[in-house]
């Protein structure tokens, strides 16, 4: 009779970045984890159908601890992650709290914190875990002086990650810290409409309208839905007590549209003069966005430039493929504009 593996427990196990690792470890011809993910609704399609490739599929509420404790018990290793946006898109709250004059970014944010919070917490208390792995994000704020003050996506997830620090030391004997770059996903949903080029066919040019500043931003560049079970597998693999900004490559705007232009056949890239607009339809989220984009800009997407010590994946042996690849698994002449 063969041992029994050891548990991974995965939290979002239904998420891009949870997804990601639970189809990793399943993809292993010998996957040395037995795998349990957390999940809000274990009776929905995408649950259903990892249950049915042998995943134990939990119910799991961030904000109910005790529902974590019964999640990861027993559990040899966690991935710990969670998702700011799905509690800031809950309009009903919004609408009550600005109803108040109260700061829905703000209050995100510290539901954001809140949540991690929690999932740190309920790690520390089973008695069998070995290794945790936590995704967390650069104090924007922070390490900005206070600068960069409104990119709420990052700063909760930061300061859960120092509370965590500062008051599970046991815990964090254990523990490694995943950044996960910005998503190569981006190109494909709602933002596209900002970073994709358009295809001046006249000049058999590739057009870029981001204003004088974005081009040239270097950015850590990273599949979510490809990439992370990479990654988490690999600080799983590696020694504890590492923070790392997971990416593919750190490339410009510019540079992946010169890459766009091979894959399309256009012989030259432009970078617009005219004004641009990220206007994102929503006040809170362009503002947490362009914050994002100056604390980038400034002080790079995982805050290394103002000293925050982060390693990059090939440090510890973990190999990702070429951002080009990503790219031409696209199909790019569906989704990029002609312009005459």
């Amino acid at each position: 009779m063969s041992p029994e593996k050891p548990l991974l427990v995965v939290c979002g196990a239904t998420g891009n970045q949870g997804g990601s690792v639970i189809n990793y470890f399943l993809s292993q011809p010998s996957n040395p984890y037995a795998l349990r993910g957390i999940t809000r609704d274990p009776s929905s399609a995408k649950s259903q159908a990892l249950a049915a490739q042998g995943v134990e599929m939990v119910a799991g509420d961030f904000n109910h601890p005790l529902s974590l404790d019964s999640a990861f018990k027993g559990a040899s290793a966690i991935f710990g992650v969670n998702d700011f946006w799905v509690y800031f898109r809950n309009a009903e709250k919004r609408g009550e709290a600005e109803a108040k004059g109260e700061n829905w970014g703000a209050l995100s944010r510290d539901n954001d914190t809140q949540e991690i919070k929690s999932i740190i917490d309920a790690a520390s208390r089973v008695p069998a875990l070995e290794r945790f792995v936590l995704a967390s994000m650069a104090n924007s704020n922070k390490l900005s002086g206070g600068k960069y003050a409104e990119c709420y996506h990052f700063e909760g997830k930061a300061i859960a990650e120092d509370y965590g620090r500062q008051n599970q030391p046991e815990l964090w004997k254990k523990t490694s810290v995943l950044y996960v770059g910005f998503y190569l996903e981006n190109y494909l949903g709602p933002m596209s409409a900002f970073f994709l080029p358009k295809l001046n066919k006249t000049k058999s040019c590739l057009v870029l309208n981001l204003g004088d500043l974005l081009p040239s931003v270097s950015w850590p560049w990273c599949a979510a839905i490809d990439d992370t079970g990479v990654l988490v597998a690999g600080l799983l693999r590696s020694l504890p007590g590492q923070r790392v900004i997971g990416n593919r490559e750190w490339l410009t705007m510019l540079d992946i549209t010169k890459i766009l232009a091979e894959l399309v056949d256009a012989t030259d890239v432009e970078v617009s003069s005219e004004p641009v607009s990220f206007d994102m339809g929503d006040t809170l989220v362009t503002t947490d966005n362009m914050h994002m984009i100056g604390f980038s800009a400034e002080f790079g997407y995982d805050g290394h430039l103002a000293g925050n010590e982060v390693t990059e994946p090939s440090k510890l042996g973990i190999s990702l493929p070429s951002v080009k690849e990503w790219f031409q698994q696209q199909d790019w002449a569906s989704k990029i504009q002609t312009v005459e």
